[in-house]
């Protein structure tokens, strides 16, 4: 997955955005509002997710800080909210507008609360993968 490192804190960059959007696409059966409490919770994500994930993020998994990276997303947040999250960090440079596209794109409680979680792998990943 391709990550930025930006003051100790990991963005998601690169072409996550294109691949979230064909992935949530296609698990919504089109082009409809994406409903992201699809898929596995926080700690019990498929290795097809993690798969998908990863590759969405343009890693095949071999980069162990990628790996850490996402081994915090799959810990801490669902499958459909690492995916929001990757959606709306695209082309960002700072955590906090992330939360601000996230309440834009769903919503003030929806939003805030997959913000809440992205901050937690966010913190749990800048301290824990190193740069």
């Amino acid at each position: 997955m391709e990550f930025k490192v930006h003051r100790k804190q990991f963005l998601l960059a690169g072409p996550l955005a294109a691949a979230v959007t064909a992935v949530t696409i296609t698990a919504c059966g089109g082009g409809s509002t994406p409903a992201f409490a699809q898929g596995s919770a926080p700690g019990h994500w498929t290795q097809t997710e993690i798969s998908e994930f990863m590759a969405a993020g343009g890693s095949d998994g071999s980069d162990s800080t990628d790996s850490c990276i996402a081994g915090y997303f799959e810990r801490d947040m669902s499958f459909g909210n690492a995916m929001a999250a990757g959606m709306a960090s695209s082309g960002i440079t700072s955590i906090p507008q992330v939360g601000a596209a996230l309440v834009a794109k769903y919503g003030t409680a929806e939003g805030d609360a997959i913000y809440s979680q992205y901050q937690q792998v966010i913190s749990d990943a800048a301290i824990n993968c190193g740069d």
